[in-house]
């Protein structure tokens, strides 16, 4: 690792870098895309997807317990060799790129159905995107502080909609294995985009002090796979699967069947808050591909350079007309994309790694304090 200062981050910023990863856009619509590949499984669905995600969580862990001081965008090349080690990285960072594009453009096709239907697309989302890259190119601290800031509202909206609001009617979410077990196993793709930003583990590993990194983790994604599977819950306990299916943002629907003397339009009002979750896993995203930029040419680019490069790319992505069928398929393929890289890949390098040997060196005094030892700031 590059000589300097390590930033050190706590176990509660781990959690909320892994947990804001996962939680976003996908919310709004998880329902209608689970429901429509399972049905009234969905509710089985979702829970296993959550499974496989510590499975792959648990793979990423383990990879990079073999490189206690490196991140991803340093050992790839050191297990995949000089040539296919970029080329996994670059695939990496357009992932994370792709990201960006697809949650900007599903909530702004959100945002202008239900609110700001006159609004510019990108008087809304450029400022966006840009205070998101301003934050995630100034390295792994100052994204971490700005996710750990947000999450607290964030997590206060989480349990305040998992509290069941509205009567819900349980006819409407019987049977449970209406479409057998494959309608369960076909619902699982379509809830991993909804799961996907884990994978923030392999790019902070040797900044997390502590012995408790996979836990960490794996309570973050638990916590993700509750909230997703009981909002699903009241979505289709109150508005019922047909209904759900009609609609391309069911949550919404769902949130405007409650006024309160407070939020008369509680869906208005969660859209608004919400957006800061958005401003989250853009973040996130974008740092992600920097660092992953970073290690394609660690001698030529630094953290702002490479930001440099993923500005302009993200913004005409961002600017191009949207369409809903054209996002649902977009958001079909970035699913696929996931359970290769966030899935099969991160396993198949730590078993590639155990058979070649390759193993990073643990400083003398990391093994006297038994935690990490100091690496580089990306600021």
């Amino acid at each position: 690792m590059r000589n300097g200062r390590k930033p050190v981050l706590t176990e509660w910023q781990l959690f909320c870098l892994v947990l804001n990863g996962m939680v976003g856009i996908g919310v709004f619509s998880l329902a209608r895309e689970v429901g429509e590949a399972a049905g009234r499984s969905s509710l089985l669905a979702i829970p296993l997807a959550g499974l496989l995600a510590v499975l792959q969580v648990t793979s990423m862990y383990l990879l990079a317990k073999r490189f206690p001081e490196q991140t991803i965008s340093e050992y790839a090349g050191q297990i995949l060799g000089r040539f296919l080690g970029p080329v996994y990285l670059l695939g990496y960072a357009l992932a994370a790129m792709t990201l960006t594009i697809v949650v900007s453009r599903s909530y702004w096709l959100l945002v202008s159905a239900w609110t700001l239907g006159k609004t510019p697309q990108l008087a809304l989302l450029a400022p966006m995107i840009l205070v998101c890259w301003n934050t995630a190119r100034r390295g792994v601290v100052v994204t971490a502080r700005k996710i750990e800031l947000i999450n607290y509202g964030g997590l206060i909206l989480m349990f305040v909609l998992m509290l069941p609001v509205v009567p819900l009617d349980w006819d409407f979410v019987r049977p449970v294995l209406d479409n057998g077990v494959s309608g369960v196993l076909r619902g699982i793709l379509p809830s991993i985009f909804a799961l996907a930003g884990y994978d923030i583990l392999l790019l902070v590993f040797p900044y997390v002090h502590s012995r408790r990194t996979l836990s960490v983790s794996i309570f973050a994604i638990a916590l993700a796979t509750l909230f997703y599977t009981v909002t699903t819950l009241f979505v289709l306990g109150v508005l019922g699967l047909e209904f759900a299916l009609l609609s391309p943002w069911p949550l919404q629907l769902y949130l405007n069947r409650f006024a309160s003397s407070v939020f008369e339009r509680a869906d208005v009002v969660f859209l608004i808050v919400w957006s800061f979750q958005i401003i989250n896993i853009i973040t996130i995203s974008m740092y992600t591909a920097i660092s992953c930029l970073v290690g394609i040419w660690p001698r030529r680019l630094d953290t702002r350079r490479a930001a440099s490069f993923i500005l302009l790319p993200i913004l005409i992505g961002t600017a191009l007309p949207i369409r809903s069928a054209m996002q649902r398929q977009l958001s079909s393929i970035y699913s696929l994309i996931a359970l290769l890289y966030l899935g099969t890949l991160p396993f198949l390098l730590w078993l590639l790694a155990v058979l070649r040997g390759k193993k990073g060196e643990v400083k003398d005094e990391q093994k006297a304090q038994g935690g990490l030892s100091w690496s580089p700031c990306c600021c």
